[in-house]
């Protein structure tokens, strides 16, 4: 591991002022959870580290004029603890529960965890079905930017030099709405995802009103499937509609062949879990679902 300065400013305006003009010369430590593996294994060679651990207004859950606001210190440790979150954001609450293992989920935080911007990120699969934001803050101001626009290649984000993530905000569902989370992995714990499916649907008087699907690790980034959405909007939802838009979010994949599986087979969950997920969410008797694993 190579040399650099390292800096632990008390205040975003201090963070903000250190990066000023660093170009990209600098990485942003929050949890640590893949920023410290990188350095010690020199993937990276950073000529300055600043650590925003001691930042405090950067921790935070709140509710705001329907919205939720979350603060990109706040870790998964405080999502899963929040009765807030299990209350008014069950989407979250669920795909959370399958975040590594507790040493992890104790040090990980939200901000971290999306600008890592892996294909398979936990938070970003169940953020993007909320229509989640980011706001990201430089020495000049601020912008926000749609989550569903923030991902723009594998690893890779809108984030400007000079900015830092510091806060995701998404409106509050309505009551009404159903929603479901599956993640599938080679083993219960500590699992890095093969497919995972999160989604929201409003349903009015037995029509979809409207609908939010998301996918993780099918394509270089975390994304919402529209074409699959638009298959539900306007129409009853049976299970025969619930297959047609589990083949569209296949259709809609780019998956690729790993270790953990292969393209084919993501795919192939990718219309199994979009078409169980929304039956289970609706209450609707579909096929038993009993999952080929690949080398698992």
């Amino acid at each position: 591991m190579r040399g650099f300065d390292f800096l632990s400013p008390a205040s975003l305006s201090a963070a903000l002022r250190a990066i000023d003009g660093q170009g990209k010369n600098y990485k942003i430590l929050a949890g640590g959870t893949n920023l410290i593996p990188n350095l010690r294994d020199g993937a990276i060679h950073p000529g300055l580290v600043v650590d925003l651990g001691g930042i405090k207004t950067l921790k935070y859950i709140r509710e705001k004029d329907g919205r939720m606001k979350i603060g990109a210190l706040t870790t998964i440790s405080d999502l899963m603890g929040s009765s807030l979150i299990k209350k008014r954001a069950g989407l979250l609450w669920d795909a959370i529960q399958t975040f590594a293992g507790p040493l992890v989920r104790n040090r990980a935080t939200v901000g971290g965890n999306l600008v890592d911007a892996s294909p398979a990120a936990d938070t970003a699969v169940p953020l993007l079905a909320l229509n989640a934001r980011v706001k990201l803050r430089s020495i000049k101001g601020q912008r926000t930017v749609a989550l569903n626009n923030f991902f723009t290649a594998y690893q890779k984000t809108m984030i400007r030099p000079g900015e830092i993530l510091s806060e995701v905000v998404f409106p509050i569902p309505p009551r009404r709405i159903k929603h479901g989370y599956f993640k599938l992995g080679r083993r219960n714990a500590m699992a890095i995802s093969v497919v995972s499916v999160a989604m929201l649907l409003d349903i009015k008087k037995k029509i979809c009103a409207d609908a939010a699907i998301a996918l993780g690790s099918v394509a270089p980034t975390p994304l919402r499937i529209e074409k699959a959405e638009a298959v539900l909007r306007g129409k009853k939802v049976d299970s025969g509609l619930a297959k047609q838009c589990g083949e569209m979010a296949a259709k809609n994949a780019s998956p690729i062949n790993d270790i953990r599986a292969s393209a084919d087979y993501r795919r192939t969950m990718c219309a199994v879990l979009v078409h169980r997920m929304i039956c289970q969410s609706l209450g609707i008797e579909h096929s038993p679902w009993h999952p080929v694993k690949e080398g698992f």
